[in-house]
C-alpha cells in the first residue's frame, strides 16, 4: 500500500455557498495540517443546464490557486447515469464536471454510483418501482455513458470513482409502500453491494473509471443487509481508485435527521473522526495491499474542532501498517 496524501472534504470546516467563504475555510484546513481537499463545487454557481460558466469557473479557481494544496472534486449527488431519464443532461452535466477537474487540477472526480433506482418513486416521479428489466437497462445504460466518458476523462488527466451507497431508513418505507418486501432494499439499491459496481467496471474496461470505496457507507450496508465487511473491501480492491473514511457505529438510520440526536443513539452515516465509532481501520487497510492513491476524511462540519485528531488518528494507524 502506498497512501499519497490523507485529504479533507472541504465542508468538514463547515458550510461554504459564497467564495469568501470557501476562501476561509481552505485556509482554516490548509492551517491543521492538510494538503489535500476534496472540493463539492456544486454551491459555486458553475454547471448550469449542463454546461459550465467560464466566468464563474475563473474566479473559483482564483480562490484556489490562493493555496498550496492538492484537489479532489466530488460531484453532484443526486446525478444519477443509469436512471434519471434525462441521459443526455446527465452526461453533459458529468463533462462539465471533468471540465471542472481540469481548471483546478484535480485527478480524481467522485460519482455516487447511479445503481439507486428509488428516488422517482420517493419523489413522485413515478408511482411504481423499476421493473427488473428496468433495472437492467438502467445499469446497462451507466455502462455505455462512462464507455463515452472515459476517454473524456483520460485526455483531462482525471479517474472517476463510481462510489458505494449506504442504507437509510426511509428507501425500506418507500419498497414497502410500493408493494414489495423489504428483502429487496438491495435489487433497487444495487450499489449497497460491491459486486454490482465491480461489474459494470469489468464492462467499462478504462483505467481512468474505477471505484470510490466508501468504507462508512459500507459498514452500515454490512450490518443492515448482513454480510460480511472486511470480505467486501478484499472484492473491491483491485477497482479501487479513491478512498472516503469516516467513523459510525453501522446502525441503520431511524427516520430522526437531527445530527446530534443520532450521536446519542450511534446511529446513520453520522461522519465521525476516525477512532469514534467502530469501523476497523487496520483490517480495512489490510485488505487493500496494492491501494496506491489517497485518503478522504469526509468529517461532518459538526467535528470541526476535531479535524486535526482524525488526521493524526488515521496517520498514526498508517505508520503501524
Amino acid at each position: 500500500m502506498r497512501i499519497d496524501a490523507v485529504g479533507i472534504a472541504s465542508d468538514g470546516a463547515g458550510p461554504a455557498t459564497y467564495l469568501d467563504t470557501l476562501e476561509q475555510n481552505l485556509d482554516y484546513l490548509q492551517s491543521v495540517g492538510y494538503d489535500l481537499i476534496e472540493i463539492d463545487s456544486t454551491p459555486f454557481r458553475l454547471i448550469f443546464d449542463g454546461r459550465v460558466r467560464e466566468p464563474q469557473l475563473r474566479e473559483f479557481v482564483a480562490v484556489l490557486r490562493n493555496f498550496s494544496v492538492r484537489y479532489s472534486l466530488h460531484g453532484l449527488m443526486r446525478l444519477n447515469l443509469a436512471y434519471d431519464s434525462r441521459h443526455d443532461l446527465c452526461r453533459r452535466i458529468m463533462v462539465a464536471q471533468i471540465e471542472i477537474c481540469r481548471a483546478i487540477g484535480a485527478t480524481r472526480l467522485v460519482y455516487h454510483s447511479g445503481l439507486q433506482a428509488l428516488d422517482a418513486a420517493r419523489s413522485g416521479i413515478r408511482s411504481r418501482l423499476f421493473s427488473d428489466e428496468e433495472l437492467e437497462e438502467g445499469a446497462s445504460r451507466e455502462v455505455d455513458a462512462f464507455k463515452y466518458l472515459a476517454p473524456i476523462a483520460e485526455d483531462s488527466g482525471v479517474v472517476i470513482g463510481m462510489e458505494n451507497g449506504d442504507p437509510h431508513l426511509w428507501e425500506y418505507t418507500v419498497i414497502e409502500g410500493c408493494g414489495e418486501s423489504r428483502d429487496h432494499l438491495s435489487k433497487h439499491h444495487a450499489r449497497l453491494l460491491v459486486d454490482p459496481i465491480l461489474r459494470q467496471l469489468q464492462e467499462i474496461n478504462h483505467p481512468n473509471v474505477g471505484m470510490t470505496l466508501d468504507i462508512g457507507h459500507l459498514y452500515i450496508a454490512a450490518h443492515t443487509l448482513d454480510f460480511d465487511y472486511l470480505e467486501a473491501v478484499s472484492c473491491a480492491a483491485p477497482w479501487v481508485k479513491h478512498l472516503h473514511f469516516s467513523d459510525n457505529f453501522g446502525r441503520l438510520d431511524q427516520g430522526f435527521d437531527a445530527e446530534w440526536e443520532r450521536w446519542a443513539f450511534g446511529e446513520a452515516d453520522i461522519h465521525m473522526p476516525p477512532g469514534w465509532g467502530s469501523i476497523p481501520y487496520r483490517g480495512v487497510l489490510a485488505c487493500l495491499p496494492e491501494y496506491h492513491g489517497d485518503i478522504i476524511l469526509e468529517i461532518k462540519p459538526f467535528f470541526r474542532d476535531y479535524l486535526g485528531d482524525g488526521l493524526r488518528a488515521i496517520q498514526d494507524i498508517l505508520a503501524d501498517m
